[in-house]
């Protein structure tokens, strides 16, 4: 097979974090692949212990007609960052034959998600956004809300889920019961008509009613660190939720 290699122009990103006072430096990751309709994509760079790990997703579109040549693809960003050993995580590869790179091929980032959490994330930095559109057509599972009186910690939150469909209809499990009604969405401002459910007995330490009767005090929300936030009115309160895993 001949080699041939396609270079993807380098997606340079600025990151203007100063963390450490580090000075920017630029990581670039490059890949074989088996085709020239793959690409190649920086998605987080994080500091765990002494080393920089980069992940990057390799993925090939399906509407583009690649040459069958082995080629190569490369993304490149600059990040203010310590300077020290970089480890790279590719996710996406499906190909059978082994590459020449040394790096570290995974199916998920859960794979090493707990020594990602050991870390700190560098890039993208940890910004809030009240963009509706990261909200709907996913299932929430609530996790906690803080009072300026007592924080709930929901033992189950799988138990305890919203969906936001973009029909402005929610769907939600409230425990042992399931329901759902209306709700309105705008840039950072969330609110939910009122909320009906059936009603099977749930066991005696249910958050099932404190559950509804939050969400229908709801006024506002907010994502960061793929989380999501929902502020109770005049400061009472904040639900927070994480995406179904």
């Amino acid at each position: 097979m001949q080699m041939t290699k396609r270079m993807i122009l380098p997606l340079v990103l600025l990151f203007c974090t100063t963390a450490w006072g580090a000075d920017e430096k630029e990581i670039t990751v490059k890949l074989t692949v088996p085709d020239s309709a793959w690409t190649i994509a920086i998605e987080e760079v994080h500091r765990v212990g002494n080393e920089l790990w980069v992940i990057a997703t390799v993925s090939r579109n399906p509407d583009m007609m690649g040459a069958q040549v082995i080629s190569t693809v490369q993304a490149s960003l600059k990040l203010a960052a310590p300077d020290m050993p970089t480890k790279y995580f590719i996710i996406g590869k499906t190909w059978d034959w082994k590459n020449e790179e040394l790096y570290t091929f995974i199916n998920d980032i859960k794979q090493i998600e707990a020594e990602l959490k050991s870390g700190t994330r560098l890039y993208p930095a940890a910004e809030r956004s009240t963009d509706p559109q990261w909200v709907l057509n996913k299932t929430w599972q609530w996790k906690s809300t803080i009072t300026p009186v007592e924080k709930i910690d929901v033992s189950n939150p799988e138990r305890y889920t919203i969906l936001l469909t973009a029909e402005g209809k929610v769907q939600a499990r409230f425990d042992c019961n399931r329901g759902g009604g209306n709700y309105e969405i705008s840039e950072g401002k969330l609110s939910f008509g009122p909320l009906m459910s059936t009603r099977m007995a749930c066991p005696p330490d249910s958050l099932y009613s404190q559950f509804m009767k939050d969400l229908q005090q709801v006024s506002s929300f907010f994502l960061q660190d793929g989380n999501l936030y929902l502020e109770l009115p005049y400061d009472s309160g904040t639900m927070k939720f994480r995406p179904t895993p």
